[in-house]
């Protein structure tokens, strides 16, 4: 658990004037923004990616957040399907165990909402070949049509059949897989402790960086693969990744802006879609695992040599670190990123080595904490909220994201769309909080946002809002 701090702290411990009069200010932050040309694009108005596909339109079209609901064909159970940004969910057993990316996947609830016709091509969009991979073997098509829509009709399965045969002699598509989970269990990534602002050591000499509002990802050279802290695959276009080092392992942030978090969670996690990376998503680098056994000022030397001159991607960058002079120098540094809407910053011991998992060496700076907690219930709430949700329901996680049995809520730090579409009951939030009270449970919750990269195994039913 984060030391206990109070609100005050970081303004009690800044040097007063009167004894810095000739003090000089430290450098302002690095500048860790996406390419330029995204600046261009964001005010550049777009149609709804998903209003038409292939000239297809949906029977229905769901607005982001909006949702509608399906009935069991066998029973009482109702089904959610919701659209979030590029794609569509529904929380019935086959599409959670359809596989792949999010924004490729279906089931019958989906088809019968969206249309067949519309649905084969969007998975074809997301997945290419997806929409007739399988439906060679009708014996086996049926066994796996049984399996996920398992009450649908099969009436048009030796049409499909046939039409595969006849088109055996054409141009056969290329099939993208998926990548398959990181299986080396022997590699956890580093992970930092908290850095208190009242009673943290003395920062002096140091390294500093900004903690950067992304996703972290560790890329696997040899498969030629970005991870997710937990192993799970993120789907870079070729382009992106072509001319990345495949004899190392690179542990970095992928990133796309101060603030940008959940649109950066969207992008990296969505199959197919390389038009999403370009102008806006940047691989920043921090460290390099292969040569761990190095001090961490000799890895960031060879990584700046690495990537500098004939070894310069545009979109691949060094996090830049400086030194720390003095616990008010880090403070100061601390403020110069918030004021620019960055998340907080990143202690390095000097000399150090990388280390598997949670050390000491590593330390995080903010002014709030921030910690994953599962989502238990909604609360509805009052006054202008009294049609919309008030407060989540939340059970606190630990480090390794099991939950601990200390039950909060979380009513603010939401938008008003946040609150008519909250997040669903057994998905796992950020939020952030200032000191944690007596009984261990966070002060001053605030919402921010869907933890998309960690999930949690849990049998725990929904419960109804109140």
């Amino acid at each position: 658990m984060p030391p206990k701090r109070t609100s005050t702290a970081l303004r009690a411990a800044k040097p007063s004037t009167s004894t810095s009069t000739s003090k000089k200010p430290s450098s302002p932050p690095p500048k860790v923004t996406a390419n330029d040309p995204a600046s261009d694009s964001e005010d550049t108005p777009t149609l709804d990616p998903l209003s038409s596909i292939s000239g297809i339109k949906p029977l229905t079209l769901l607005r982001d957040g909006e949702t509608r609901e399906a009935s069991s064909d066998s029973s009482d159970k109702k089904y959610t399907m919701k659209r979030t940004m590029d794609h569509y969910y529904c929380t019935c057993v086959s599409w959670r165990l359809g596989g792949g990316a999010v924004n490729a996947r279906t089931c019958k609830h989906l088809k019968k909402l969206l249309g067949e016709k519309y649905e084969e091509a969007r998975l074809e969009q997301a997945d290419p070949g997806s929409s007739t991979r399988g439906k060679g073997n009708e014996t086996k098509g049926k066994k796996r049509k049984a399996a996920v829509d398992d009450d649908e009709d099969n009436k048009d399965g030796e049409d499909k059949e046939e039409d595969d045969k006849s088109a055996k002699p054409t141009r056969k598509k290329r099939q993208v897989q998926a990548p398959k989970r990181l299986k080396d269990a022997s590699f956890k990534p580093l992970l930092a402790h908290k850095w208190d602002l009242d009673t943290g050591h003395d920062p002096t000499k140091w390294l500093m960086s900004e903690k950067l509002d992304g996703v972290r990802a560790i890329w696997n050279g040899p498969s030629g693969t970005f991870f997710s802290r937990e192993g799970n695959p993120f789907y870079a276009p070729p382009w992106f990744t072509k001319r990345l080092p495949r004899d190392i392992l690179l542990d970095g942030e992928l990133f796309t802006k101060r603030g940008g978090f959940q649109e950066c969670v969207s992008i990296v996690r969505a199959q197919n879609a390389p038009e999403k990376w370009k102008f806006s998503v940047t691989f920043q680098i921090f460290d390099v695992p292969s040569r761990g056994d190095e001090l961490f000022e000799d890895r960031l030397k060879w990584l700046e040599r690495r990537f500098s001159g004939k070894g310069a991607i545009k979109w691949v960058k060094v996090l830049p670190h400086q030194k720390c002079k003095s616990r008010e120098h880090l403070l100061e540094y601390l403020e110069e990123v918030t004021d620019q809407k960055g998340e907080g910053v990143m202690l390095r011991q000097p000399g150090s080595t990388y280390v598997n998992g949670r050390s000491k060496t590593l330390l995080k700076v903010k002014k709030f904490f921030d910690a994953d907690a599962i989502v238990r219930g909604h609360e509805t709430g009052s006054g202008k909220n009294s049609s919309c949700m008030g407060a989540l329901r939340c059970e606190m996680l630990d480090d390794n994201g099991k939950p601990t049995g200390k039950h909060f809520k979380i009513g603010t730090g939401f938008t008003d769309a946040q609150r008519r579409k909250p997040p669903k009951v057994g998905v796992v939030v950020i939020y952030k909080y200032q000191e944690l009270t007596k009984d261990g449970v966070p002060r001053f919750p605030s919402y921010g946002g869907v933890r998309a990269d960690l999930q949690v195994n849990d049998d725990d039913e929904e419960e109804e809002e109140e």
